[in-house]
């Protein structure tokens, strides 16, 4: 007995002695409000919360609409953008930019710019250079456009959840990971829970077919009794 109870206070001892202090994970001592991820680096160990969001928890009648990617500058897209004074938050592929920061400017005059990576690459490969896809883009768009996105959106919206991906978001600036409830493509529209519905976030592209993708969303939400909202305004910088 006196011999099973001295493995216990071994086994005790020894884990307290080499758990990991909060201090030494990034966490805020006392808080609630880390995850622990088993099985991966010892730096990514206890990480910020920085859950996706799929649609702003709000009452107003507003929706969101976003454009991924910057692939097509489509000069009618944007000509309907600042016609109807929508409020667009783009979320750009940084090799997608190039020369054409003021097409974007543009359509986001209204909203803002924000993180979809540097060379679409998914974020569920472990090939996957988190800290160029997040950390230079950030530095990228700031250099274009004069201000430090704070959203981020995953190419193909994969590993979203993934405590690797949101500590190195959050070690990059990240505060949000903004996903969807909506899809409009090609005219059609497909929702996540079934209708759109307040503080749904649309997610579009920018392709070919923007203009009337535009024109699409801006019906749904019309019919819906919804607005189109500046996300920025609902999901702003905390720091």
């Amino acid at each position: 007995m006196r011999a099973l109870v001295a493995v216990v206070i071994a086994v005790v001892l020894s884990f307290a002695l080499t758990a990991p202090a909060n201090s030494a994970t990034g966490a805020d001592s006392g808080s609630t409000n880390g995850l622990r991820a088993s099985g991966t680096p010892s730096g990514y160990a206890t990480i910020p919360t920085l859950r996706p969001i799929y649609r702003v928890k709000t009452k107003e009648p507003v929706v969101f609409i976003t454009i991924d990617d910057g692939i097509y500058k489509d000069l009618a897209a944007r000509r309907l953008v600042e016609k109807r004074r929508i409020p667009v938050t783009s979320f750009l592929t940084a090799w997608t930019v190039q020369d054409r920061a003021r097409y974007f400017e543009r359509v986001s005059s209204r909203g803002s710019i924000q993180n979809h990576s540097a060379t679409h690459a998914s974020f569920s490969l472990l090939s996957t250079d988190l800290d160029h896809e997040l950390c230079y883009t950030q530095r990228k768009l700031r250099r274009d456009f004069g201000n430090t996105p704070w959203m981020m959106r995953p190419p193909y919206g994969a590993a979203a959840d993934s405590p690797r991906v949101r500590a190195v978001a959050r070690r990059c600036g990240i505060e949000r990971i903004v996903m969807w409830d909506t899809v409009i493509d090609d005219g059609r529209v497909s929702y996540r829970d079934g209708r759109l519905r307040p503080g749904s976030i649309m997610l579009l592209h920018f392709g070919p077919d923007l203009e009337q993708d535009l024109r699409t969303a801006l019906r749904v939400a019309r019919k819906a009794g919804l607005r189109p909202a500046d996300l920025a305004a609902y999901l702003p910088k905390l720091s």
